[in-house]
């Protein structure tokens, strides 16, 4: 279920290739896989499937992309601030956000988009997290 509806995730958001069950035959390596490489890899496939008008909908993992959106565009889409570095040191980052439900459609989102300047992107969104980093 977790790696079906999660890292590679189809469109069916329940079917996992028959390929990739080889890969927990020994559950003790799936540690040192590099399982967030893996999902941007599936993430990016279907992205560029995605970018085909013909395609009316997106495969992989849509959380992460919806956690990267937040995370450098911060005047795209709604969101709401639920986060304090000094309290939440340690837990992952798509916790930054409380969402909200939207109702924007891609032609509305498409004049936003274009109308973005560089001052509108965080360009280093793990600034605020250097005092927590550990060397």
């Amino acid at each position: 279920m977790l790696v079906g509806s999660t890292i590679f995730a189809d469109k069916t958001f329940t079917l996992v290739e028959a390929r990739y069950l080889l890969l927990f035959t020994d559950l003790d390596k799936c540690s040192g896989y590099s399982w967030g490489a893996t999902a941007l890899v599936t993430l990016y496939r279907y992205l560029g499937d995605a970018s085909m008008y013909s395609c009316k909908q997106l495969g992989g993992y849509p959380t992460l992309l919806q956690c990267w959106i937040h995370e450098y565009f911060p005047t795209v889409g709604k969101r709401g601030e639920n986060w304090k570095p000094a309290d939440n040191c340690g837990l992952p980052r798509a916790m930054r956000w409380s969402y909200r439900q939207g109702v924007l459609k891609v032609d509305d989102l498409r004049p936003i988009l274009d109308e973005l300047t560089p001052a509108d992107v965080i360009w280093r969104p793990f600034e605020d997290h250097r005092a927590w980093l550990r060397v």
